[in-house]
């Protein structure tokens, strides 16, 4: 065996240098991961009450950590959440979400939250059952899926459907020939 030449001294270099910067990319990556979870969610309360605005704040950024962690690398990227009074459209919504592209081409996610639905305050779980409604639609859009606005609406149950019961799907049928009387089969 023989001393390497100069061209396998070369192709071993290569194959080192691509390793190295393998292994840094993937460093960059894994860090950029880290500090992207460490980092708070861009969030605007639109509330002028200041200690108010702190509660609904920390409590909705502790929601979004409690996300980030449950839906871990899904976790939708871009986002920002504005909380206002009311959301209004044709009606008004307990939380939406709009798509759009910066002028970098990044994703932006601007999720909206209301703290009033048709006169009623929403109870801070309620926001974040709506806000973990919102992160679930957009990191399955982010993950392929198509859509632009996803409304979210809270009506309380109606009182008159839920004291009227639905007739029983396996009831037996009734048949002219047997008069409606059924004989029942007794085991001996």
């Amino acid at each position: 065996m023989g001393s390497p030449t100069m061209e396998e001294v070369a192709h071993f270099g290569h194959s080192l240098w691509l390793l190295a910067l393998g292994a840094l990319s993937a460093l960059r990556r894994a860090a950029r991961s880290y500090l992207d979870q460490r980092r708070p969610v861009p969030m605007e309360v639109l509330v002028r009450d200041r200690a108010r605005r702190r509660a609904i704040e920390r409590d909705l950024q502790f929601g979004l950590s409690r996300l980030r962690r449950a839906l871990g690398m899904q976790f939708p990227t871009g986002v920002a959440v504005l909380v206002q009074q009311v959301i209004t459209t044709d009606r008004q919504l307990a939380g939406c979400y709009q798509l759009a592209r910066r002028p970098d081409g990044a994703d932006l996610a601007l999720i909206r939250l209301a703290l009033r639905v048709d006169g009623s305050d929403l109870a801070m779980d309620e926001m974040l059952s709506v806000l973990a409604e919102q992160c679930i639609g957009l990191a399955v859009h982010q993950a392929g899926a198509g859509g632009v606005l996803i409304p979210i609406e809270l009506e309380p149950a109606r009182r008159h459907e839920s004291a009227q019961l639905r007739p029983d799907p396996l009831r037996p049928i009734q048949t002219s020939s047997d008069g409606g009387a059924r004989q029942t089969a007794r085991a001996s």
